[in-house]
């Protein structure tokens, strides 16, 4: 599921740049599916998850989609991480459970063992839920580029528009 969800990812953009180049160069840039910037804000929005959107000039909802998407794929590696520790314990555990000859000390191994595959199967859980969630969230947000963001203009990377600020500026001399 998760190869079909990054097949369709690294899909999208490319048959969206096929339809932007068979297009006619006499239609107007108001009557085009997508604008060059719109096609600039989806490559940087499949690489970054936001940055598309702060591009655009939308940079509340693009530092949104960029910390949720982040803060998932950090849960994911965390508990991944956990996972990959919590096998090795286990299998420590298992060693020590077979070389022990006292039945009290089996007995403890052995609820040691059944606590840690607990945990093993929590952390396995929660890696899979926010894999999903982190995939969902990239696919949001080239969807959100695409369809729902509108392009503010260009301007610099704190929205300043360098057109109107060297107007606003030569007038006041």
């Amino acid at each position: 599921m998760i190869k079909r969800a990054l097949t369709l990812i690294v899909l999208i953009p490319a048959l969206l740049l096929a339809q932007l180049k068979s297009q006619s160069n006499e239609t107007s840039k108001n009557d085009e599916f997508i604008s060059k910037r719109k096609l600039t804000a989806l490559t940087y929005s499949t690489f970054i998850p936001g940055a598309g959107q702060f591009y655009l000039g939308h940079k509340i909802k693009g530092v949104f989609f960029t910390l949720t998407a982040f803060g998932s794929l950090v849960v994911t590696i965390v508990s991944q991480n956990n996972l990959v520790g919590g096998n090795e314990r286990l299998e420590n555990l298992e060693m020590q459970y077979v070389s022990t000859m006292n039945w009290e000390r089996a007995e403890q191994i052995w609820q040691e063992m059944v606590r840690v595959k607990s945990d093993i199967d929590k952390d396995y859980k929660r890696r899979n839920l926010f894999l999903g969630i982190t995939a969902g969230i990239w696919v949001a947000n080239i969807i959100d580029v695409l369809f729902f963001t509108s392009d503010k203009g260009a301007g610099d990377i704190f929205g300043y528009n360098k057109s109107l600020f060297e107007i606003k500026s030569g007038n006041k001399e």
